[in-house]
């Protein structure tokens, strides 16, 4: 890993908003507009997705499945039209459906 920054630019000033470390690759970003948080899809060396509260860029959550979850970099993150869902691809040829929740439910 060379890097493992999330960063949040200003691309009209070119100066970097926020940033935060992540301990890992960053293999795929999603944007959750309901919540107002980053997703990442993360490679080694933990292969999970985390969820980072803006513009704060604290991790508020890590997705790991009941029974399983994916061994490989998470290489593509997306959200159902209605946001009920999140769907995520790895390199270890698993692909996941995700329920998503409201805060405050469980």
């Amino acid at each position: 890993m060379k890097d493992g920054i999330l960063r949040v630019w200003d691309i009209n000033h070119d100066n970097i908003v926020q940033s935060a470390a992540t301990d890992s690759q960053i293999c795929s970003l999603l944007w959750l507009p309901k919540t107002n948080e980053l997703m990442t899809g993360q490679g080694l060396p933990g292969n999970q997705m985390k969820i980072w509260k803006y513009p704060m860029l604290i991790n508020s959550s890590e997705l790991y499945g009941k029974y399983f979850s994916h061994k490989g970099r998470v290489l593509h993150i997306a959200l159902s039209p209605d946001q009920s869902r999140l769907f995520s691809v790895a390199a270890d040829g698993m692909a996941c459906l995700w329920k998503c929740h409201e805060s405050g439910e469980s």
